[in-house]
């Protein structure tokens, strides 16, 4: 009764704030219904188009992996990496790999999922969900490399530095904040034999999360179906409802200001377009692209948010969570600025033998832009691009093994 008290009871003027917004916004979408409509169209399309079908497989893959227990198999052999690096432990590894190549909310429902299932804690969940918050790959490859800037080699481009600055990021964050450092090593990870070999304490930790499930095939794939598509439903509806909320903010806050200005700080689908589609030399629009992704937008962070509240994580987290948002974004924007110029002078000649469409012009790209444009193409496209996107799973997962080896013989080498 008294948290509860608290929470409805708490900041009036928050509450007066937020009611008289949500009047206003009523207010607007009557004034103008013609262009709230377009706007709901357009979000309608993003969603429908590239965020569910690229999103929905990687939801199912990651909560059947967490329930067949490769989640903590997995983390007997990540566990030097995130132990080291993001103070977490080896079990987070999953939820960050799943968040590099399925985009958010996928490293967040993860994160979540491990709370639930009690191998992480809900401090650790915090910092893992900050580090797990990436854009998806195929619609950094697909759609703002080779539909919005007609250049593929620059969606290879801003997904290294995606992915790149994201580490940069949740590991300088990591060491800055020291409380929740302290908090979210106070559980420890559960106790393993260190006598027995390397894939016995892989089987014995994979078997024992079976038996903590306990549900059956047909049982946790229903499961997984429901909480997947309930998931993006959450997602479709922050996104709809952001496109008209950023188009009557250009049309009565901010009239004849750039464009960009409000997709890029609320929405980053609508924010990677706009400034895709403004006339600045490329010098400026990569890097502020990437600073974009790197932000994410304040709807993904609502999205973020309100998978955390389903775990019991709430209050200050967002506060942490937005920080190191920011941090991505200023380090994306740097890294850019300073390796753009090198890498699109030489990208044509290295990458012509392998990738003969990266170098093609913007005629041979104009179809594959009119293909996104339709729902059954665009889904198409992407389904048919999930093999290699799991393919990229796999190889993300083998170099953070790789990683943690290393980073268990450099902890034996030189501890003493």
């Amino acid at each position: 009764m008294t948290m509860q008290t608290e929470v409805t009871g708490s900041n009036p003027i928050r509450s007066v704030l937020l009611s008289t917004g949500a009047l206003l916004l009523v207010v607007a979408v009557v004034v103008s219904p013609k262009d709230a409509f377009d706007a709901s169209i357009q979000g309608l399309d993003i969603w429908w188009k590239i965020i569910f079908p690229a999103m929905l497989p990687f939801l199912m893959l990651s909560q059947m992996l967490t329930a067949f227990g490769f989640t903590d198999a997995l983390g007997v052999l990540l566990g030097p990496l995130m132990q080291r690096w993001f103070r977490l432990p080896g079990e987070a590894g999953l939820a960050l790999a799943v968040g590099m190549c399925g985009g958010f909310p996928a490293g967040a429902d993860t994160a979540s999922r491990l709370v639930r299932d009690q191998q992480i804690t809900g401090k650790q969940a915090i910092i893992l969900v900050a580090a797990a918050h990436f854009t998806n790959p195929m619609m950094i490859i697909l759609v703002i490399g080779a539909a919005f800037l007609h250049q593929p080699a620059a969606g290879y481009f801003l997904l290294i530095i995606h992915w790149l600055s994201g580490w940069i990021a949740a590991i300088i964050a990591i060491r800055f904040n020291r409380s929740h450092h302290k908090q979210s090593t106070t559980v420890s990870p559960p106790k393993r034999s260190q006598h027995q070999g390397l894939w016995f304490q892989m089987m014995n930790a994979a078997r024992e999360a079976q038996a903590r499930d306990g549900r059956g095939f047909g049982k946790l794939l229903g499961d997984t179906v429901s909480h997947a598509v309930q998931t993006l439903m959450m997602t479709g509806g922050y996104i709809i409802g952001f496109a008209v909320f950023i188009r009557l903010l250009g049309l009565y806050i901010t009239p004849g200001s750039s464009a960009a200005l409000w997709p890029s700080v609320l929405e980053v689908h609508l924010g990677t377009y706009h400034l895709s589609q403004t006339p600045w030399a490329p010098l400026l629009t990569i890097p502020l692209i990437a600073a974009v992704l790197g932000w994410g937008g304040l709807c993904s962070h609502l999205q973020v948010s309100a998978v955390m509240k389903s775990a019991g994580m709430a209050g200050k987290s967002m506060i942490y969570f937005a920080a190191v948002r920011f941090l991505h974004a200023l380090t994306a924007f740097s890294l850019s600025v300073f390796l753009w110029i090198p890498f699109s002078r030489y990208s044509a000649e290295v990458w012509a033998p392998f990738w003969p469409s990266a170098v093609a012009d913007e005629t041979t790209l104009l179809p594959l832009q009119s293909q996104l444009e339709g729902s059954t193409a665009a889904a198409e496209i992407l389904w048919s691009s999930f093999p290699a996107v799991c393919i990229g799973l796999a190889i993300i997962l083998a170099v953070m093994i790789s990683l943690s080896g290393l980073t268990h013989w450099f902890n034996r080498r030189f501890s003493r």
